[in-house]
């Protein structure tokens, strides 16, 4: 076993918010540069371009199928999975519950699929940074019945941080949770005594190229995939986390 880099959360243009340049192919590119090992395209409530980054990086990064969902109580989570139906089968859900709020592009941004040939597939209409009227728990249930991963992103943001929204770790079975790429890790611990014994995570929530890896963690594990993730995140098998140092001026 041995140390991987890994930056399991990168938006695309899929997010409204996300550059144009942030294409699939320009994703993975930019990840190679910064020797990422394992990486996961998770945009707003929506995970389709995962399946494109997968096949132009092959093995050279390992994708993984993700979303960063909002949930009732503006809560944010990664929902992480291997599997790209079990990906795709929640958006389809999820998508059909958000309200029917149009995306102006002039207004948010586009939300596009792009290929791996870097051409449009389509434009989704609704609004993907709109909450879904789903609770916390229900969310959690949908993804860990698709044998999805549950990572609570950024907790200590006051927008959509789970620490920063409901000011606590709710009841419930949180192994790992994220912290923003500018937190020290110590400061986290010393704020929330209650992240003590969980995996700590860092990663970019890259909106640009050259945000891409400029927060990542460290995974010790056989190889960099979601099973020893998995297994990382739980702490068995001497697999193991460890966040990378904080960016320095970031806010």
């Amino acid at each position: 076993m041995r140390w991987f880099r890994i930056d399991l959360h990168i938006h695309s243009v899929l997010s409204p918010c996300g550059s144009l340049y942030m294409s699939p192919r320009r994703i993975v590119e930019e990840a190679r540069k910064a020797r990422l090992d394992l990486i996961a395209i998770c945009d707003h409530n929506a995970g389709e371009n995962g399946q494109y980054a997968r096949k132009i990086a092959g093995e050279t990064p390992v994708v993984l199928m993700g979303m960063e969902i909002q949930t009732m109580e503006e809560v944010e989570i990664l929902a992480l999975f291997e599997d790209e139906e079990a990906c795709l089968s929640l958006q389809k859900e999820l998508y059909a519950l958000l309200p029917p709020i149009p995306c102006d592009p002039e207004l948010f941004g586009d939300q596009l699929v792009v290929d791996e040939n870097d051409e449009i597939v389509k434009r989704l209409d609704k609004l993907l940074l709109s909450p879904v009227p789903l609770p916390l728990e229900e969310v959690v249930r949908r993804v860990r019945e698709r044998e999805g991963l549950v990572i609570p992103a950024h907790v200590d943001r006051v927008s959509g941080g789970l620490l920063g929204v409901l000011g606590l770790l709710p009841a419930g079975d949180w192994p790992a949770v994220e912290i923003s790429p500018w937190l020290e890790e110590m400061e986290a611990l010393t704020r929330w005594p209650e992240l003590r014994g969980r995996g700590i995570l860092r990663s970019s929530d890259a909106h640009y190229p050259e945000e891409i890896g400029r927060g990542w963690t460290e995974l010790y594990a056989a190889a960099p995939n979601f099973s020893e993730l998995v297994l990382a995140v739980h702490r068995r098998q001497g697999r193991r986390l460890r966040p990378g140092p904080a960016m320095k001026g970031g806010s």
